[in-house]
């Protein structure tokens, strides 16, 4: 004979769970960092949402990173970061997603997509214009991800810190003439959209079939490898280029297969949540 269940009583009623946005209860890094940054950098890293807008004489350039829900409520800043250049023939686009492991992770991703796209845009200029143009350019990335990788060591050994305490993913998109290369290190995801509407994803697949599990992070030593892997594409077929860290790509996991809903969101808006548009597939 069956067990009879538990019944609740009126006065057992579950409360619903309350989502309140609370400011961060911490700083947005160590004293000793911040000495090293600059105030300046520091306000306009913890600022939230950061919002970019710009381009160039080709393409416009929108961006946006604000804090997920979770972490709004628990009182925790922004993990993703931005960055964009966009001079002299060349367009740069970086996005940076902090690991959650890592405590000083959103100080990570904030230096690292500041720092590749200065540091691409210094080695391409400085680069023999006799060198191939891919060559020349995908040598810069790659250099420029080995550059933050120092920088974030120098970082962590001024604040006492092992530096996968800054433990970032990385993902830099170069644009120069009809050339387009992707460097990517970690999970995230690029999306292009051709002209004709298909839409395909260029670069690094998810390392694995869950979310989250990255085995791969800037300033690891294997950042500089993966960095190197780029991928190719030529600008004159793409009518959007998108860029997005983990928050994004997860909610539409697999993009080969939603991407293009993604793309129509973006065009057209939803008054759905995020991923629950319907899901067609792409080129």
């Amino acid at each position: 004979m069956d067990e009879p269940g538990a019944v609740l009583a009126p006065d057992d009623a579950v409360v619903p769970a309350a989502w309140v946005a609370r400011e961060p209860g911490s700083a947005w890094c160590p004293d000793a960092i911040a000495a090293l940054l600059g105030d300046e950098f520091v306000r306009a890293a913890a600022a939230d949402p950061c919002v970019i807008a710009q381009g160039d004489e080709v393409w416009q350039v929108r961006g946006a990173s604000v804090r997920g829900k979770s972490h709004a409520h628990r009182g925790e800043h922004r993990d993703d970061a931005l960055a964009v250049h966009a001079a002299d023939g060349l367009l740069l686009l970086c996005v940076a997603d902090g690991a959650g492991s890592s405590a000083l992770s959103r100080v990570g991703a904030a230096v690292t997509a500041r720092l590749v796209v200065e540091r691409t845009a210094a080695r391409h200029a400085a680069g023999s214009p006799d060198d191939a143009a891919s060559s020349r350019l995908g040598t810069a990335m790659a250099h420029a991800v080995h550059d933050a990788a120092v920088r974030l060591h120098e970082l962590a050994a001024a604040a006492g810190v092992s530096p996968t305490a800054l433990r970032t993913t990385v993902i830099l998109v170069a644009i120069c003439g009809d050339l387009i290369l992707v460097s990517q290190v970690g999970d995230g995801a690029v999306l292009m959209q051709r002209h004709d509407g298909s839409v395909l994803r260029v670069g690094a697949m998810r390392e694995t079939a869950w979310a989250g599990e990255v085995t791969c992070f800037v300033p690891d030593a294997c950042a500089m490898t993966q960095a190197a892997e780029l991928r190719q594409a030529s600008a004159g077929d793409m009518s959007l280029i998108a860029l997005m860290t983990d928050g994004i790509d997860d909610p539409f996991h697999p993009l080969e297969q939603s991407g293009a809903a993604l793309v129509e969101q973006w065009r057209h808006g939803t008054m759905e949540p995020i991923g629950t548009a319907t899901q067609a597939i792409g080129g």
